[in-house]
């Protein structure tokens, strides 16, 4: 019987480890390991971060429950972002979204997807959309009060906000000298 239990143990590690998914995971490491030290040399390899991203989106798609997929997918979504294509920036944290419901990053990943709305791509009702849909979400959230604010402010001017906020610093002084 331990016999049984033991051969079936080992099948079962075998069976988890995957050769291949492993190889990719430590491509993925020497990658970014890589582009790391050229850009603390101030150089850019265009060509490693364009085969960097599709490793991570391969990865992801190839080991869909692998929690790293999640990790990866935002990393990518981050520097289409600082590449300024917001709109594959968006879908890559929609992914982020959908396929991986217990990641840490998850309501981080709807949340930048309506920053990216508002502030990138100047689409105020997606926007709206996905910050109402993380507040009914996530309510309690840390950064929910952001949001509620975020939603607050859409679509109101810098002049506007800076008004507001001269003006409610004046009803607080105000209220202040009155106590």
């Amino acid at each position: 019987m331990n016999k049984v239990l033991v051969v079936f143990a080992f099948a079962l590690l075998l069976a988890s480890c995957n050769p291949k998914q492993a190889w990719q995971k430590r491509t993925i490491e020497n990658a970014e390991k890589a582009l790391m030290e050229q850009a603390k040399k101030g150089k850019v390899d265009t060509a490693g971060v364009n085969a960097l991203l599709k490793d991570y989106e391969t990865f992801a798609d190839n080991y869909p429950s692998d929690t790293n997929g999640a990790a990866y997918l935002f990393k990518a979504a981050d520097f289409y972002r600082y590449m300024h294509k917001p709109i594959r920036s968006i879908e890559l944290y929609a992914k982020v979204y959908d396929r991986y419901p217990a990641a840490a990053k998850r309501p981080y990943a709807l949340f930048l997807q309506g920053f990216i709305y508002e502030n990138e791509v100047g689409n105020p009702t997606a926007a709206k959309n996905l910050y109402e849909k993380f507040l009914a979400v996530y309510p309690s959230h840390p950064i929910a009060k952001d949001v509620r604010a975020s939603v607050e402010n859409l679509g109101k001017t810098p002049e506007q906000l800076i008004q507001e906020f001269q003006e409610k610093a004046a009803q607080d002084s105000l209220a202040q000298v009155a106590q």
